[in-house]
């Protein structure tokens, strides 16, 4: 259970005073949480030019569960290439021929939040076909596994370094003899009480460079194509990876909020009036015409039934209207 409770629990009015005001403090936490996670969300951005695919990262992750190495440090020499190295890894577990060119960016950290800007391309991941230039995405939902550093700060396995320890300290206060102390724990996942197994497993998991949370195909994303910039763009916003809190109420005192929260929202945009099936992108080459040619007869075949219509009502109009 994700809740300590003592054996000498209040009865009572007071029992459920304090329940009551358990509830509210929950709900409240929830929506300040939520709105503070809202206005920093992460993105990833990913914009196809010709074989080549740019990756733009900008993360934020939030705990307050502990405090964390200060850096402010761009990703260059030794850290750039521990990095590529990591990247590379992680991409060719989902598509042995990606490769990874041009890294830069910053890792930036405080106490109790890291932001994370990372740029590179992308190539080996296209081919032309005809007319038609096809991009396999599937490494889009890699993972990297390594722990990343700069200085003392863990930057990508931020759970196991920093998130696990204070659940598992805290967990133990479900069982006698701490929760003499510390009467009651309460383990919130998103917004549903969750259970100690579930709450170390989302923590000891929460990493930086983890996109399996982009595992739905391309193709079920929103797509939008702009004819002004001729550009097609799929967007899509998954469940956050790590969204736990844990509200701590200490023996005569006050409850306490612990949080720890990292989400994302994922853009792929494309040159062109491209389309996807599963997660391979198929767009027009410069020149091409085969994708211009099927939205011309899908166009030519609308405006057909258009006008085939407009005549059939003239027609009716103009018919005589039997006398009753």
């Amino acid at each position: 259970m994700g809740v300590a409770t003592p054996q000498n629990q209040p009865h009572g009015d007071s029992g459920m005073q304090r329940q009551t005001f358990l509830a509210i403090f929950l709900v409240t936490t929830l929506v300040l949480s939520w709105s503070a996670a809202s206005a920093h969300a992460s993105s990833i951005q990913l914009s196809a030019r010709g074989g080549k695919v740019s990756v733009n990262l900008d993360l934020h992750f939030f705990q307050n569960m502990t405090s964390m190495p200060t850096v402010n440090t761009p990703l260059s020499g030794s850290s750039a290439e521990d990095l590529n190295r990591a990247l590379s890894e992680g991409l060719a577990e989902r598509n042995p021929g990606a490769s990874i060119q041009s890294i830069s960016g910053e890792i930036v950290s405080g106490k109790d939040w890291v932001n994370s800007t990372i740029h590179f391309e992308v190539s080996g991941i296209s081919e032309p076909k005809g007319d038609l230039l096809v991009v396999n995405c599937t490494w889009v939902s890699f993972s990297v596994s390594r722990d990343l550093r700069l200085g003392n700060l863990s930057y990508n396995r931020i759970g196991a370094a920093y998130i696990k320890p204070t659940v598992e300290a805290y967990a133990s206060y479900i069982g006698a003899p701490l929760n003499a102390t510390v009467p009651e724990v309460i383990l919130v996942i998103g917004e549903q009480e969750a259970g100690v197994v579930t709450t170390l497993n989302m923590a000891g998991n929460a990493t930086l460079l983890d996109f399996g949370s982009l595992n739905e195909p391309i193709e079920r994303w929103q797509r939008t194509y702009n004819m002004t910039e001729d550009l097609t763009t799929w967007v899509t916003e998954p469940d956050p990876p790590v969204d736990l809190k844990i509200i701590v109420t200490p023996q005569d005192g006050k409850p306490t909020l612990y949080s720890a929260f990292y989400g994302y929202n994922a853009t792929v945009s494309v040159d062109g009036p491209a389309q996807a099936e599963g997660n391979t992108i198929r767009t027009e080459t410069q020149g091409g015409s085969e994708l211009l040619l099927m939205l011309g007869v899908v166009i030519a075949s609308f405006a057909v039934a258009v006008v085939a219509s407009l005549r059939y009502r003239s027609r009716r109009r103009q018919l005589p209207r039997r006398r009753k």
